[in-house]
């Protein structure tokens, strides 16, 4: 079950890719959910180096999210 959290975190992420690519809002949420469950999946396997990427991630994420919505 665990591995199963780190792939679907893994795919969250990759959509949210794609849809900021396509310059859509809604990547943020998307990506969000792929991190706090990539962070979800670290906690479980005691892996830090995963932990600090997506909690970094997910910090950039809302960065990103706030500086979209400025712009608006």
């Amino acid at each position: 079950m665990i591995e199963v959290i780190g792939w679907i975190g893994f795919l969250f992420i990759i959509i949210g890719y794609i849809l900021n690519a396509r310059q859509l809002i809604s990547c943020f949420y998307v990506w969000g959910l792929g991190n706090i469950l990539m962070i979800v999946y670290a906690l479980l396997t005691n892996t830090l180096p995963n932990l600090a990427t997506a909690v970094i991630v997910l910090m950039m994420n809302i960065y990103g999210y706030r500086e979209w919505s400025n712009n608006d």
